[in-house]
């Protein structure tokens, strides 16, 4: 979840549901302190990721092949929000992401030479 007045400030929050895909750079464990003034009345613990994301436009994976050139600025997430690992694959000057978590796993194949076959079953 991302904001979606997240360039808007002053406007309150507005959760919106994103695909982003992205390299850890690192993590982060932090304590907040209890703050009883704000409400908060004991210490909450939280380890963040630091993630540098994939420019690929929000585009999903489970929907059609995705490819990216650049990466984004760094920025810290929950890592409760972290959903699955993915890889990726260099091909020319761009990169393809490889999503095989539940319900994303497709095979596309693109400009792939296809061998002739012959068998040596006389059945075929």
């Amino acid at each position: 979840m991302i904001d979606k007045y997240e360039d808007e400030p002053g406007r309150p929050a507005c959760d919106k549901q994103v695909v982003c895909y992205g390299q850890v750079q690192s993590y982060i464990y932090i304590t907040l302190p209890a703050k009883p003034h704000l409400g908060i009345n004991r210490d909450a613990t939280a380890i963040l990721a630091l993630v540098k994301l994939c420019k690929t436009d929000g585009k999903d994976t489970s929907l059609g092949l995705v490819w990216y050139q650049e990466m984004e600025n760094v920025r810290a997430f929950d890592v409760a929000t972290i959903d699955c690992v993915i890889g990726r694959i260099k091909v020319g000057n761009r990169w393809g992401i490889i999503d095989r978590s539940y319900g994303s796993q497709r095979v596309e194949m693109q400009g792939m030479w296809q061998p002739e076959y012959e068998s040596e079953d006389p059945n075929d």
